[in-house]
């Protein structure tokens, strides 16, 4: 490995990343117009995938506010806020290393409404949430991991549970190999449990949308993102909130869901949890499908033979 290269992924780990992956821009040639990151650094050369595990403890022990002995303020802080504040320090400080070398750097807010201000005027249209650019695709094309049923990132490592954010750099690192081991998500043993569990409805049992990252293409559930902020926000039944609002039928409408969030409806505990802190000491009130997904148990058993010692993103692989 080129000491530059080398030089990133040790530092990002030692300043607190779990993994570390590297995507040369090519491998980004079908992510969509307007979302390709040559479309923002026309230089940009590499993409840096970086990645903060969440601790088990903090999704065990979540649940609604009423459930003896569950409490869903440690995932809130630990499962979000902390760890994507952790995550926007370590990619600044890694852009602003790169650019003291010579090198342009830009990286992007760990995935929060304010990385989606650009597109909120198309919501109504598109009845989309989207953001510049797409931290789980990213960390597909950087090697570390595949995709779930649930559109999250898979590792064989931390199973989902993991945030992330992304970097890109005008610097030709070397790019870290695509996932190539054992499947890490098993729907037909748990029975699609991320559909199941979701309290906004936002997963098709029978949809699917697909992309392709490098030569690979990926197949997952078609998820309502309007539907599913409504249990981000702690809105309705089941998401670990007080409020009760009920999702009206079929897609979710955005202009629905902006005026119950400024409406009277949302609990007055609830609604001082949004004011407060939101989004910087706590995070989204659900993640169901996150910390609940039992994927990593399920691929032990294929993973009992997999070379973690390989995969370059990982420092001190031993530990696994």
């Amino acid at each position: 490995m080129d000491t530059l290269t080398q030089s990133v992924l040790s530092n990002l780990l030692q300043w607190g990343a779990d993994l570390v992956g590297i995507a040369p821009v090519e491998r980004f040639r079908n992510a969509p117009n307007g979302h390709h990151p040559s479309e923002f650094m026309p230089s940009c050369k590499s993409v840096i995938s970086i990645s903060m595990h969440i601790h088990q403890g903090a999704a065990d022990v979540w649940g609604d506010y009423d459930q003896p002995n569950k409490t869903n303020t440690p995932y809130l802080f630990y499962g979000y806020g902390l760890t994507n504040l952790e995550l926007a320090r370590m990619a600044n400080r890694i852009a602003k290393a790169l650019e003291y070398r010579g090198y342009k750097s830009l990286c992007f807010l760990p995935t929060w409404i304010t990385s989606m201000a650009k597109y909120m005027d198309e919501t109504k249209t598109t009845r989309k949430l989207k953001a510049e650019i797409s931290h789980r695709h990213a960390a597909v094309a950087a090697g570390l991991g595949t995709l779930g049923l649930n559109g999250l990132l898979l590792t064989p490592e931390f199973g989902p549970m993991q945030r992330l954010v992304t970097v890109l750099t005008s610097a030709e690192l070397e790019p870290t190999p695509l996932y190539d081991g054992p499947e890490l998500c098993q729907p037909d043993l748990c029975g699609m449990k991320c559909v199941r569990l979701c309290p906004a409805q936002a997963f098709s049992e029978k949809e699917r949308q697909s992309c392709v990252i490098g030569e690979r293409t990926l197949t997952y559930s078609t998820h309502d993102n309007i539907r599913c902020s409504y249990a981000i926000h702690g809105m309705i039944k089941g998401d670990g909130a007080r409020s009760e609002i009920v999702i009206p039928e079929g897609p979710g409408d955005v202009s629905h869901l902006a005026r119950e969030l400024r409406g009277k409806n949302i609990h007055p505990f609830d609604r001082a949890m949004l004011n407060n802190s939101f989004g910087i000491i706590c995070g989204d009130f659900c993640g169901k499908c996150l910390h609940q997904c039992p994927s990593k148990e399920l691929s032990k058993k294929d993973l009992a033979d997999y070379d973690f010692s390989a995969r370059q993103s990982v420092l001190n692989a031993e530990r696994f």
